[in-house]
């Protein structure tokens, strides 16, 4: 009789997002970095001034697929220098700075583990039909290297490679942790009878991704209220906006990392005079919260009503606040609403590899 061996790899779920890259593994372990890199420059004004390196700094050297290596900043490090750029493209593969973000997160997400990697991670709708292969080939095949120079993780080297990759759908992953805890066991049995209507909307930095559901034996998509869009509705538009009125007061260009301190303070200083720029972000976060509802309600129209729960989550809960409330007779935004979706993927992950499982069990059974 032929030994019956379950596959068994580490799992990590990975939100690549056009603002933050938000990682979970198997252990509870997280991630949240904001999706910028940049060039390193001599910190050694810092050891002048008494100014303390953080264990959060991430000044790493990738090596690359190819083998080129690139050493860069990420995150909050990166935000200091004025060379840090956000990458909107809508092909991730191809850009250099997806390679770099993956294997930075995951560097941080194996400590110790000696285990087959399986990493799952998603695109948005409109992406997702036309680059899922390309993605998951790209991933199975990625090499390279991680070594941090900074930061909690300081003098580490590790070797990334993915035994298995799955590219889910963006947005629709959230589903799965807003009705499963963590090892993907019910926790909304409430809301999975037979033909309930569920929505998740997931409003990102760059998209807003709205999935419907059917409820069931499995979850339903339903793709005539179901889609994604790029415009106006990212919380990055706040940003644009803030920098714009900026420009009009100032008649300076900021690129948008900038923009970021001014969110949390309300204004800059330049050429000696403080702007105040309050008044110009809560105009902003008022316009953007208006284009993602009135975006949502076009698509849906007189179906609205039907859909029995609305989850909202990604990170557009946090700049948006109150605007979003009331949208929907009965929404929820989810507690947990930036790492929806890298929960939904582990989750989805367990599953597949506990279906996966069951089927290589019941194959071996047949033939024994």
């Amino acid at each position: 009789m032929t030994n019956f061996k379950m596959l068994k790899y580490f799992k990590i779920g990975l939100d690549i997002g056009y603002g933050w890259v938000k990682g979970v593994n198997e252990r509870g372990e997280r991630v949240l970095i904001r999706s910028l890199v940049a060039p390193p420059y001599s910190r050694d004004l810092n050891d002048a001034f008494g100014v303390e390196n953080q264990d959060t700094d991430i000044h790493v050297v990738v090596t690359m697929p190819d083998g080129s290596k690139k050493e860069i900043f990420v995150g909050e490090l990166a935000l200091s220098s004025t060379k840090a750029a956000y990458a909107f493209d809508k092909n991730k593969i191809d850009h250099p700075t997806t390679t770099q973000l993956i294997a930075t997160a995951t560097s941080m997400l194996t400590v110790g583990v000696d285990q087959p990697l399986h990493l799952i991670t998603g695109l948005p709708l409109d992406f997702y039909k036309t680059q899922k292969v390309q993605f998951e080939n790209y991933l199975r095949e990625f090499k390279g290297k991680v070594q941090h120079k900074a930061g909690k993780f300081e003098g580490t080297e590790y070797t990334i490679g993915f035994e298995k990759a799955t590219v889910y759908l963006q947005g629709g992953a959230s589903i799965y942790s807003c009705l499963m805890n963590i090892h993907g066991v019910p926790t909304r049995k409430d809301l999975l009878q037979q033909g309930l209507k569920l929505a998740v909307i997931n409003m990102g930095f760059y998209t807003l991704d709205v999935i419907v559901f059917e409820a069931g034996e499995k979850f339903k998509p339903l793709g005539d209220m179901s889609f994604s869009s790029d415009e106006g509705v990212g919380m990055v538009e706040i940003r644009k906006i803030v920098e714009q009125a900026f420009y009009e007061q100032s008649g300076a260009r900021l690129n948008l990392p900038q923009v970021e301190p001014i969110l949390k303070s309300g204004g800059i200083n330049y050429k000696g005079k403080y702007f105040d720029l309050k008044n110009d972000i809560k105009r902003a976060k008022d316009i953007v919260a208006q284009i993602n509802l009135d975006t949502i309600k076009t698509k849906w129209g007189s179906q609205k009503d039907f859909i029995h729960t609305a989850f909202i989550c990604g990170g557009g809960p946090g700049d948006l606040e109150e605007r979003i409330l009331g949208f929907h007779h009965n929404q929820e935004i989810v507690e947990d609403h930036q790492f929806a979706d890298a929960l939904g993927y582990l989750i989805y992950g367990r599953l597949q590899e506990y279906k996966e499982n069951r089927e290589r069990e019941k194959q071996l059974h047949i033939f024994n």
